[in-house]
């Protein structure tokens, strides 16, 4: 008659180091002749019920090594019950065979390439993540199939390595022309992703935790609207072209809100009360409350008759579009350098301030006008919704000149 039973063993690398734990493996006997299979988990003997068959509860995490051993126990026995049902003789290779066989066939269900992982990640993201979150990483893992195409090579877990690194860095700055930040955002989502990977078991390759294997965030010199050039865009004559008219006033809102785009375009009468706006943002999922000021007020006012008191938006890509011939007609025309790092070299472009201006130009407006204003910056935060000042700073865009008259604004006052 077929038995099973679980046994400790001493290893002969356990003796030699004089470990206390032994190796937990489940005997099988069938006709006297006898077959091992192992749990993969070591204990000290002082912690194993060898009667129960089973964990004392005396050892942190004996509820979850039970279900372990008992569901290896399960197999094993489904296997010989199966064999006896059809009327095979459980011996212990066939009984050792067929178990090796469905842990192989298991492993290979469960193996997934890299990029049928990404599918399979991205899937399971959506119920967490938001729309514009997904779209980042659909483009970034775009990349990735292109550098795989230029390289001519087949990525998979194995060879994302500090090699691939800095031969990915080349192709994304050198070949494509692209930016150091733009690579590092890449890499900061293949980070999340095989971090969730290794978690899970299904990638070996610790390779991407190398020192150098890093993201890449080099400050950038985004403008932001001071409240004067607000006020000659605020003052513009758009009533001819009601477009025009309509993304001004809801980039004025979102400059004196502090929203980002994909909040003050949707903004809804329940948001508003008591001269406020309480909405919980769509990227970070927190909700904000946000005073109306006067020149939000007058926005709303001019678009009471609409359900939510502000015009109609259109999607980014074409309010930027707008926004832009909207700075020139307000003949916002200082030049601006901008300096990008693509790899090692350092490229430096011209602008006139109308030609930078998008619709994140608002939030970053908002968050500098209101700290040369002297309201605190902790205050500014909470109606931004940042979490720490290092990424609030980011926003603040202040010039060295405009630095040094704040400091001596802020001394007359203390004198």
């Amino acid at each position: 008659m077929a038995t099973l039973k679980f046994v400790l063993n001493k290893s002969q690398h356990q003796r030699k180091i004089k470990s206390k734990e032994s190796m937990l493996m489940l005997r099988y006997t069938h006709k006297k002749e006898v077959t091992y299979f192992t749990a993969h988990k070591n204990i000290d003997e002082k912690y194993w019920d060898d009667k129960a068959q089973q964990v004392k509860r005396s050892y942190s995490g004996s509820d979850r090594f039970n279900i372990y051993i008992k569901t290896i126990k399960q197999k094993v026995e489904d296997i010989v019950n199966g064999l006896l049902i059809s009327g095979e003789d459980p011996t212990k290779d066939y009984v050792k065979r067929l178990y090796n066989d469905g842990k192989e066939l298991q492993e290979k269900k469960n193996q997934y390439s890299f990029f049928e992982y990404t599918e399979v990640y991205l899937e399971v993201s959506k119920k967490h993540k938001t729309l514009g979150t997904i779209k980042a990483y659909k483009t970034s893992l775009n990349q990735l199939k292109k550098y795989e195409k230029y390289a001519k090579v087949k990525l998979d877990w194995h060879n994302i390595d500090i090699d691939f690194y800095y031969d990915f860095l080349d192709f994304y700055t050198g070949v494509q022309g692209l930016t150091n930040n733009g690579f590092g955002k890449v890499i900061k989502i293949i980070k999340v992703i095989l971090n969730d990977a290794t978690e899970k078991g299904f990638n070996s390759n610790n390779s991407f935790q190398h020192k150098n294997f890093k993201t890449i965030k080099e400050e950038v010199n985004n403008i932001y609207l001071s409240e004067e050039e607000l006020e000659t865009i605020i003052n513009l004559d758009l009533k001819k072209n009601c477009v025009l008219e309509r993304v001004r006033d809801l980039f004025v809102f979102g400059c004196y809100t502090g929203l980002r785009f994909s909040d003050f375009s949707q903004v809804k009468p329940e948001h508003i009360a008591d001269n406020k706006l309480r909405i919980k943002t769509i990227k970070t999922d927190e909700w904000v409350t946000i005073p109306l000021l006067d020149q939000v007020k007058v926005i709303m006012e001019k678009y009471k008759d609409q359900t939510n008191s502000l015009p109609k938006s259109c999607v980014n890509q074409t309010m930027n579009r707008h926004l832009k011939e909207i700075g020139s007609l307000a003949g916002i025309e200082e030049k601006v350098l901008k300096i990008r790092n693509k790899g090692k070299e350092r490229i430096e472009e011209s602008y006139f301030k109308w030609e930078l201006i998008c619709t994140h130009t608002a939030r970053r407006s908002f968050a500098t006008n209101m700290f040369k204003r002297g309201v605190p910056t902790r205050v500014i935060m909470k109606i931004t919704g940042h979490r720490t000042e290092k990424a609030f700073s980011s926003y603040i865009k202040i010039s060295q000149e405009e630095n040094a008259d704040l400091m001596l604004k802020y001394l007359d006052k203390s004198a």
